[in-house]
Parts: C-alpha cells; sequence; structure tokens
C-alpha cells in the first residue's frame, strides 16, 4: 500500500491512471479527492467507473481510515490542514494542478483551496459540503463525549440508517457502516474538532467552475446550506451551479455513485 510522508505524517493514498481507451486528450485533467468525516477514500469508489478518462488521487485524511493517528503525529487538524496535505500530496506526485473533489467535512477544502491557492486548483466540487455554523458546531461537539464513552460503534450503530435517504439498500448501509469502523476513535474525535473550530471559505474569491451536489434528503448538510453556498459564490451560472439528488441523503457517492459519477464527469468535460 502507499503512503506518503505529507506534513509530518503519513498518508494513505491511491493513485489510478487514466484508461487510455478512454482519454479523449493527451493531457487529461487530474482529480484529487477528500472524504468526509467517518469515510475513507473507499466512499469514493462507486463512482470511478464514470471517471476512467482522468487520473484520479484518492487518499485517507489525516487521522481517518489507513491514514494513522500515532503517538508520534497525535495532534489537532484543521480544514486548513486538511487542505495543506491535499497540496503536499499533489507535490508528492509531481502534480501542478487538479480539480478538487470534497465530501462533507471534506466539501470545505475545494473552494477553500480554490480561494486560498487558485493556481493549483482548476475546478471545485463539493458533494454535500458542510458550512460551518455555530448549529454545525454544536453537532459535532455534542459526538466527542459519545465516543470518548462508547467508542466509534456509537457512530457505526446510528450513522448508517439516521443519515441516508430512503433510497438507501441495506448493502450500502452495510459499507457505511464499515467505513465508521475502520476509524481510529481519537483520529474521528480530531476530525470532529476540526468541523467544530471550522470558518467559512472566502466563498466570493472562488474564480474556477464549482459543481455543488447535494441530498434533498440529506440532513448533515442540508440543501438550504448548499443553496446558501451558492449564493455566496456569486451569480450562479453554467460555471458555478448546484444539482440536487432526489431520495438521497448525506453519503451520495454510496446511496447515488451512477448519478453522482455522470455529474462529477460532466462537469470535468466541461472545463
Amino acid at each position: 500500500m502507499p503512503f506518503a510522508n505529507i506534513n509530518g505524517h503519513s498518508l494513505h493514498y491511491t493513485d489510478i491512471a487514466p484508461l487510455s481507451s478512454s482519454s479523449t486528450t493527451s493531457t487529461p485533467h487530474v482529480l484529487i479527492f477528500i472524504h468526509g468525516l467517518g469515510s475513507t477514500q473507499n466512499y469514493y469508489f462507486p463512482i470511478f467507473p464514470h471517471l476512467t478518462a482522468y487520473r484520479c488521487i484518492v487518499f485517507d485524511n489525516y487521522g481517518a481510515g489507513r491514514s494513522p493517528y500515532t503517538a508520534s503525529t497525535r495532534k489537532e487538524t484543521s480544514i486548513s490542514l486538511i487542505a495543506n496535505d491535499v497540496l503536499g500530496l499533489l507535490d508528492h506526485l509531481g502534480v501542478q494542478r487538479a480539480v478538487a473533489v470534497g465530501y462533507s467535512m471534506g466539501g470545505m477544502v475545494p473552494t477553500y483551496l480554490a480561494s486560498t491557492a487558485p493556481d493549483r486548483i482548476v475546478g471545485a466540487v463539493c458533494i454535500g459540503p458542510v458550512h460551518p455554523s455555530e448549529a454545525v458546531a454544536n453537532v459535532f461537539k455534542q459526538r466527542v463525549p459519545v465516543v470518548q464513552k462508547d467508542g466509534i460503534e456509537a457512530m457505526a450503530n446510528s450513522i448508517p440508517h439516521g443519515a441516508t435517504g430512503p433510497k438507501a439498500t441495506a448493502t450500502q448501509k452495510g459499507f457505511i457502516r464499515e467505513m465508521l469502523l475502520a476509524q481510529d476513535p481519537d483520529g474521528y474525535i480530531a476530525n470532529c474538532r476540526a468541523i467544530e473550530h471550522a470558518t467559512p471559505p472566502a466563498y466570493a474569491d472562488v474564480k474556477c467552475p464549482v459543481l455543488i451536489v447535494a441530498g434533498d434528503h440529506d440532513k448533515s448538510a442540508p440543501l438550504a446550506g448548499c443553496e446558501y453556498i451558492l449564493g455566496e459564490l456569486g451569480t450562479p451560472d453554467e460555471r458555478k451551479r448546484l444539482e440536487v439528488l432526489t431520495g438521497i441523503g448525506h453519503w451520495h457517492c454510496v446511496e447515488a455513485p451512477d448519478e453522482v459519477g455522470t455529474l462529477v464527469s460532466r462537469f470535468v468535460e466541461d472545463l
């Protein structure tokens, strides 16, 4: 398994080459994916059959999945630190510019990067992006003592059912449960605190094309929050738009992989 030492901690990543038969250009876009709280890089694999024309780089956030939250690296994290990991991994792999795709907590990262490192980001895809607010901060602050007392199983036993939409299958819920059980409880807590202390990206400074994908049954990143982000990005047009998935909750790439994969593919094709 490939690991990269980025900003003082070890990140597990997967670098998927484009299929030559699928590539329509000699230099297809590179996509880098940032997952959300309680998930791993595997969250994105259901949509990759739609993205075979592109180089796809996906990794486990620091303290999540197979990226260890070890004794030597135990420290708080933040949206800005996750964004720095994205840039560090791109540098490690020799990639100058990429399309940033983020989900949930990671959905804050593409617009953050687009506003702070515009020379590195050619497009931003935000899937169920969390918009920081006092109400959001309180939700994730309350998870910390629960995990400290009952372990990560408390999240694994509730989130697959409470955070999905009516179309979610038992298999999909089982996959979500497995990703949650893969979390280090201390790493999960560190990422809860990253959301608790997050501040909104400078949406108005984002100049690249943006696609926001929302679920109409998403309680963690409600449609109203996604609409607010779109409004803060400027006047919606073909370069900055919102797509809403019917009957889908917060685990979009698991619940509706074909819909999400198609939307992302079309977005990248138009860049």
